[in-house]
């Protein structure tokens, strides 16, 4: 078909575009237009333009606000060089000029820029936090296509291969964020690949635990798929193996065979490249209760998003997310307010904020009651019709009818059904969920894997899983780029101000903080000493001075350590998370010392304050000649920081908060005994070895430097050497000595803690 020459082109703000007779072209809102629009007065489809015969067409296809032609409102109209028509608005709506020639004057530039990115002004817009406001420009021309990335941190694809600026070829494919699109003719059209929703598809997976008597087996061959859009539950009896599936899928769980893919990429190999796209929901909530619902997402976005997002964006992110889950009521509400069914909202927010595709939540209706469950259930049900794959681990049957598909665990770890959930009962040969449960439980030798691999419904569901499978093998793109995540530094900044504010919310923890230094340093004064630190006028010893620093090391044993001891196992499911969505494992334990730190350095300069100013003390110090006081705060301060950092380590090791108390007072005990105060440290071999290891040997041992202890405690007859301890001999070398193994503890504690941290992390991330 012929229409004439010359060629007629479209002008759009710009840019040009050839019109082919053979093709029709649509216009408005929806990103699959051939010429899309933002503007809010432009309706989803609002227009098309095709060769009518003899003539090029412009047809409005019912807008809202119409489309004008020389200021009157058209419903057809004939379309040729210098015809001008409007969208939405007869005087400022988005122009069309169709020309014969693309011309300046015509309002269209030699070279057509196509420009891509996040923001709205764009001319293709892609959404995701991994996508730059203003990421890439397609350019070209009748001769030369190319594609020029605008120096953005993740980059833009062609073919899979990252590329600042490229010539491309028909047909090759250009990835932006998780959009793709290919070069068809002038026009940069949605891959094929691109507009099917991803779906999560796994097989054969097995988890074998290897005991010292006997192996076990927690997953045994377990093979499904997810189809996209779709909300899938996983029920099953205790003991079955659904939360060590979900633990499987996210790669918490190490030691696993088989297969996981999603978007056909490995989840276990390709997990950073996979993490923005996966939102996780454990079963305890991963919430800082002292926070409001908005400062808890504002945190979360700051540590999730890639570096290159801006704050008014990220603030922008938290308020979709919080009216999408209906929790923009409830925005300036603490946590710990809400109600349980809000809290778990507020969970699901937590991973919305990023977007993903694929939802796992592990028992989010626990503890909730039937109302509560429902909602929660009918809150997943519109995830998953808003374009989300859900997979969810329940306990509860009430409402699987709000499920696509139901997976049936029996004991072993073994799939028992997997299919629609009105047909399940009916297969399994029961008439309620409780019978089923029960013959999982009285019948343990009856091999229900086998009776579902044996029937006319596995087939089914095992060709269309080998179809997916076999289509995932053929298609696999190159994964889709990581989003960069926040630098270390920012990291930190938000981890700090985070700690600080849970810390400040709760007036009653930090009433007790300010107290606790005042108490002991009070009680400490109770102490009778007339000579204080200084050595008798008579020249007997003055014990009351070991007495006095000994106390003063033992309280800030204490306060150190127990300011600390409780605070990563506290936190150890919210850790566990922000791990796995990139979080930097040093940047956390930093945040924790630094907040820590100043918070014990300034109980000891408190507690020194009022323990040591009523006290006779020695003219000179070893370091500060002058100023002994100083000296003295400084090792307290420098003993309660090394005990914080003790606190850390038994943080790290223990499983539940409750056994970090009877540890703390066995830390506080063994303090005491030895710190060379109790009992005859030196000349005693098997003891002073121990307490080479023991961080109040080397505090005491410090203040005994400044102080000259070994005089104070020594002999009448001031020629004979002092029957004391070495470690206290008043020189600056045995102070720096002690002082310096002082550090060299905090600095082994901190690596420790770091490995320890490493044992609650995800499989998929411990090495990094």
């Amino acid at each position: 078909m012929e229409y004439g020459n010359p060629p007629l082109y479209l002008a759009v703000e710009g840019s040009f575009l050839k019109l082919d007779p053979a093709r029709t072209y649509t216009m408005g809102r929806d990103p699959q237009s051939d010429v899309v629009f933002q503007e809010a007065a432009v309706s989803w489809n609002h227009a098309r333009t095709y060769w009518g015969g003899t003539s090029w067409v412009l047809e409005d296809l019912n807008s809202t606000n119409g489309t004008y032609g020389l200021g009157q409102r058209i419903s057809l109209a004939e379309a040729g060089h210098g015809s001008v028509f409007r969208l939405g608005d007869r005087a400022g709506g988005p122009q069309l000029r169709f020309t014969g020639q693309p011309t300046p004057q015509d309002g269209a530039k030699a070279v057509a820029v196509t420009r891509i990115g996040r923001s709205s002004d764009n001319d293709l817009v892609v959404s995701g936090t991994e996508v730059a406001p203003h990421h890439a420009e397609f350019r070209f021309t009748p001769a030369v296509h190319e594609i020029v990335d605008l120096g953005t941190q993740n980059g833009t694809y062609v073919n899979g291969r990252r590329v600042e600026r490229a010539r491309l070829q028909p047909d090759d494919t250009i990835t932006v964020g998780h959009r793709s699109f290919r070069l068809i003719g002038d026009q940069l059209r949605p891959s094929a690949d691109t507009q099917d929703a991803p779906s999560l598809m796994v097989r054969q997976l097995t988890v074998e635990v290897k005991g010292s008597e006997n192996d076990r087996t927690l997953l045994n061959e377990v093979t499904f798929t997810a189809p996209a859009k779709a909300l899938v539950a996983v029920v099953g009896p205790s003991g079955s193996g659904k939360s060590t599936l979900l633990r499987a899928l996210t790669g918490h769980q190490p030691h696993v065979k088989g297969e996981v893919l999603y978007n056909k990429q490995n989840v276990h190999e390709q997990f950073p490249e996979l993490r923005h796209h996966i939102g996780i929901v454990p079963q305890h909530d991963i919430l800082h209760p002292q926070l409001t619902v908005r400062s808890a997402l504002r945190y979360a976005a700051r540590l999730r998003f890639p570096r290159a997002t801006g704050p008014a964006e990220r603030e922008r992110r938290v308020d979709e997310v919080l009216t999408e889950l209906r929790l923009d009521l409830h925005a300036d509400q603490r946590i710990t307010a809400l109600s349980g069914g809000q809290r778990k909202r507020v969970s699901v927010a937590l991973e919305l904020l990023t977007k993903p595709s694929l939802l796992i939540l592990d028992e989010p209706t626990s503890g909730l009651d039937p109302g509560m469950d429902r909602d929660v259930m009918q809150l997943l049900r519109g995830l998953a019709d808003d374009g989300r794959t859900v997979l969810v681990v329940t306990h509860s049957v009430s409402e699987l009818g709000l499920c696509d598909k139901v997976l049936v665990m029996a004991p072993g770890g073994s799939l028992a059904y997997d299919g629609p959930p009105d047909e399940a009962l009916e297969f399994l040969g029961h008439a309620t969920w409780a019978d089923v449960f029960s013959a999982f439980v009285q019948c343990p030798d009856h091999d229900w894997s086998r009776e579902w691999r044996d029937s006319q419904q596995h087939d089914a569901s095992a060709t269309a899983s080998q179809q997916t499978h076999t289509q995932a093998a053929t298609s696999c793109t190159s994964p889709d780029p990581a989003p960069t995540p926040p630098r270390w530094t920012a990291q930190l900044s938000t981890l700090i101000r985070r700690h600080v504010a849970v810390m400040a919310s709760d007036r009653g923890f930090v009433g007790l903080l300010a107290v606790l230094p005042v108490v002991l340093g009070l009680a400490g004064t109770v102490i009778p000493a007339d000579y204080g630190l200084r050595r008798r006028p008579d020249g007997s010893p003055n014990v009351e001075a070991g007495t006095i620093l000994v106390s003063l090391a033992i309280s800030m044993c204490f306060m150190g350590a127990a300011n600390s001891v409780r605070e990563l196992v506290k936190e150890r499911a919210i850790y566990e998370r922000e791990r796995a969505a990139g979080l930097s494992r040093s940047a956390y334990l930093t945040s924790k010392i630094t907040v820590l730190g100043l918070v014990t350095g300034l109980q000891g300069s408190i507690l020194c304050a009022l323990d040591l100013a009523p006290r006779a003390l020695p003219d000179e110090g070893t370091v500060v000649h002058g100023s002994p006081m100083f000296e003295l705060t400084l090792v307290v301060m420098l003993l309660g920081f090394t005990s914080m950092m003790c606190g850390l380590v038994i943080s790290s090791l223990v499983r539940t908060a409750e056994k970090t108390m009877p540890l703390l007072v066995l830390f506080s005990v063994v303090q005491y005994l030895f710190s060379g105060i109790a009992f005859k440290l030196f000349d005693n071999p098997d003891p002073e070895q121990v307490a080479w290891l023991v961080p109040s040997r080397w505090a005491v041992a410090a203040e005994g430097v400044t102080v000259d202890l070994g005089r104070i405690l020594g002999p009448q007859n001031k020629s004979a050497p002092p029957a004391t301890d070495p470690l206290w001999q008043h020189t600056l070398s045995q102070w720096l000595t002690d002082t310096g193994v002082l550090c060299g503890m905090a600095i082994v504690c901190y690596v420790l803690t770091i490995q320890f941290l490493r044992r609650h992390e995800p499989a998929v991330v411990r090495k990094r």
